[in-house]
């Protein structure tokens, strides 16, 4: 794990910092109960990852604030996986060599760094440590011993508790189970019939997993869409999920260019009159032939297409609006489907003759010296927050993240004028649907006196955003300024009755009232 070296002096970046750093819960096991059974985050009150905080609160109390091992934790995580894998390619019969290639492949591809080298990417590798885990329980044998059952099913709710991406492992097994017995050519409705006892002790824990839940977010579904998903039609939202399997292809075989962000500037809602569409139906349907193909054969083609479609099925946008349009980590688990094209590639290339076999393992070598190089180059980019937005001016210009911290960085120096551009451009690439955009637009134009406008992109939040404090409070103060106080103690009162928000926000709520209320008292006669 060389190429992650680097990672051993990345501090806090991004997310990491709300969920790690400035997160007390994780400081220590002080707070066990709101561990196990509070949401992942704190203030939103979304998603619910026990695993994963049970984890860093482990690393704060065996290692204290600093990150550097808490990031060693996760390479050596990310090598434990990279075996898994390599074990499972020879559990299924793929050979010595094409099996450690397979881990090799895996432990170097630079669409990793983001799951490796932050430290919130340890969901990531913990569902991908136990469901491969469960994969290996299952292939020792038929999983009909009561003890294996079970073994399997508490290895799914630690997965599902560490990220929900781990909901697919029950078709993952599936697929698993199809290729292994592929001698046999069982139907489907013979692959359901013996494994039913596996699949309903699976459905208890899922059912379990999301009681806990639903206890810790108060929603058995997961966190909001994406803001610049909010409204947009089911007929646009599918069109962009296809649109993006083109883009997961170049990542995995090609993954030189790279984003810690990949939304609208980068990447943009799309319907079905955009080429990217097209693109990504030919390419759907190419892998669906190529699957087919192979499960009448040697079935490995067939286990990567299933594999990776069952993985990237939850953050795919085909069922509902996932909370990014696309994210590096989202591709850790689907990507072990790279796995499994190693050896129907080995086993073509050991029928050529001597010179081409030389070849093939110079160029397969080479490849791989190329993966760990981009891998050990992108490492330093998660080193900070900071650095990860440096990354992205520098690569990404256009993205409306750089847009909108252009504009906040205009905005602190005192120049209003000049950051509202950037802003309001963040602010159409986001739809009028992120809060943070919007209510840092809505401060600057009342900055340089443009109350009317902000009206509207308010009105609008609190449309979208019904549970959530900043935009009642930021129109209360639109009211208050506009001296219709009587509609600033309207909306102030509902402020304070939103959930979770409300009672963290009572004392600027309070202090605006007592505003509001001498003044109402001033008017009267």
């Amino acid at each position: 794990m060389c190429a992650y070296v680097l990672a051993l002096r990345n501090g806090y970046a991004l997310d990491d910092e709300r969920i790690v750093w400035r997160n007390p819960v994780v400081h220590g096991f002080g707070n066990l109960r709101e561990l196990l059974f509070g949401a992942y985050w704190q203030k939103s009150g979304e998603l619910y990852r026990s695993v994963t905080l049970l984890s860093f609160a482990l690393d704060w109390t065996v290692f204290g604030a600093s990150p550097g091992p808490a990031h060693a934790v996760n390479v050596l995580l990310h090598a434990a996986v990279a075996v898994l894998v390599a074990e499972l390619v020879r559990r299924l019969g793929g050979g010595i060599a094409p099996s450690v290639a397979a881990g090799a492949v895996f432990a170097v591809h630079p669409v990793h760094v983001e799951a490796v080298a932050s430290l919130v990417g340890r969901s990531e590798l913990l569902a991908a440590l136990f469901v491969l885990a469960a994969c290996h329980l299952y292939l020792r044998g038929p999983p009909r011993s009561a003890g294996r059952i079970a073994a399997i099913a508490a290895l799914y709710l630690l997965a599902l508790g560490a990220k929900e991406v781990a909901v697919t492992l029950p078709a993952l097994l599936l697929v698993l189970d199809a290729f292994r017995d592929r001698a046999e050519r069982a139907s489907m409705r013979a692959l359901l019939t013996r494994n039913a006892a596996l699949l309903a002790a699976l459905a208890g824990a899922l059912g379990l997993y999301l009681l806990l839940r639903r206890n810790a977010t108060g929603a058995l579904l997961g966190q909001a869409p994406a803001a610049y998903l909010l409204g947009v039609s089911t007929a646009d939202r599918v069109a962009t999920g296809v649109s993006l399997w083109p883009e997961y292809l170049r990542l995995l075989l090609w993954p030189r260019s790279l984003s810690a962000d990949w939304g609208p500037g980068l990447l943009d809602v799309v319907g079905w009159d955009s080429p990217r569409v097209w693109l990504g139906v030919a390419l759907g349907l190419a892998a669906a032939a190529a699957a087919w193909r192979s499960w009448h054969r040697g079935r490995w083609t067939a286990a990567a297409v299933l594999w990776f479609a069952c993985a990237i099925l939850p953050v795919s946008h085909l069922p509902y609006a996932a909370g990014t349009m696309l994210a590096e980590r989202n591709l850790y688990l689907p990507s072990i489907a790279l796995a499994f094209l190693l050896p129907p590639l080995a086993a073509a290339v050991a029928r050529e003759r001597r010179a081409v076999r030389l070849a093939a393992t110079a160029g397969f070598a080479l490849l791989l010296a190329l993966g760990a190089a981009r891998t050990w180059r992108r490492t330093p980019v998660w080193a900070s927050s900071d650095a990860v937005f440096a990354s992205l001016v520098d690569e990404h210009p256009r993205l409306w993240l750089v847009e909108y911290r252009a504009g906040l960085i205009l905005a602190s120096q005192g120049r209003p004028a000049e950051a509202l551009p950037w802003l309001e451009s963040a602010l159409r690439k986001t739809g009028v649907n992120d809060a943070g955009v919007a209510l840092d637009y809505v401060r600057v134009m009342r900055t340089l006196g443009h109350y009317d406008a902000t009206e509207p992109v308010l009105r609008h939040l609190i449309e979208v955003h019904p549970k959530t404090v900043p935009p009642y409070f930021e129109l209360a103060n639109l009211r208050i300024e506009q001296r219709r106080y009587a509609d600033a103690l309207a909306l102030l009162d509902t402020a304070a009755r939103v959930p979770r928000w409300g009672a963290e926000s009572m004392p600027q709520i309070h202090a605006r009232r007592v505003v509001a209320l001498d003044s109402l008292r001033a008017r009267a006669p």
